[in-house]
């Protein structure tokens, strides 16, 4: 009787990741990023998807470890989620985004998928991990005024012509580099773990 039960999590949770992950392409969340290059026709639509999803596989393959610790165990404290709980977030997290997608509504699935989970582990009877909840709504604050403000002095930089377009790329791309070379990959492990780290 447990192996039917486990088969039968395992088959509902594989269909509502299946679900969740077409949820995510249909929102085209993925492809927002290169929305201003495929309208200005810089990038073919299709060159645009691909591109996505070769950087969507290197980021779940490089950092996806770091996301699912967060989410797994460190929105709720006090207890542990169950497959069945997982499922049931996930579910109502791709349920909700799937929503969005219908009615034309705009819905961040990082809000979603967190705040399923969280509901999730208070149905459960867990602890709220404050520190955490800090922390990613401070992430979420400051990411559109911090991007916005690079955003816009590079662009100033680039139309101001005070220095030499050239020259100017020469140095976005070593301070890109300096932050990638300064990054803990989780795939290849923190610097205690024996992993190398980059």
């Amino acid at each position: 009787m447990d192996d039917i039960a486990t088969f039968g999590t395992f088959a509902v949770a594989a269909v509502a990741s299946l679900f969740m992950a077409w949820a995510i392409g249909a929102g085209s969340s993925g492809s927002t990023p290169f929305a201003p290059a495929v309208g200005a026709n810089a990038i073919s639509v299709m060159r645009a998807g691909f591109l996505v999803g070769l950087l969507g596989f290197a980021g779940a393959v490089l950092q996806g470890a770091n996301v699912s610790e967060a989410v797994g165990t460190g929105l709720i404290g006090g207890v542990t989620l169950s497959s069945l709980a997982a499922t049931i977030a996930l579910l109502i997290a791709a349920g909700l985004v799937a929503i969005g997608i219908f009615t034309g509504y705009p819905i961040a699935t990082a809000f979603t998928v967190t705040g399923a989970v969280i509901g999730t582990g208070l149905a459960m009877g867990g602890d709220p991990a404050w520190a955490k909840y800090t922390e990613i709504a401070t992430l979420w604050v400051l990411t559109p005024f911090v991007g916005g403000g690079i955003a816009y002095a590079v662009a100033r930089a680039l139309r101001a012509e005070v220095v030499a377009e050239e020259y100017l790329i020469i140095v976005l791309a070593g301070v890109v580099g300096a932050i990638v070379a300064n990054i803990e990959f989780a795939i290849l492990g923190s610097p205690g773990a024996g992993g190398a780290s980059i």
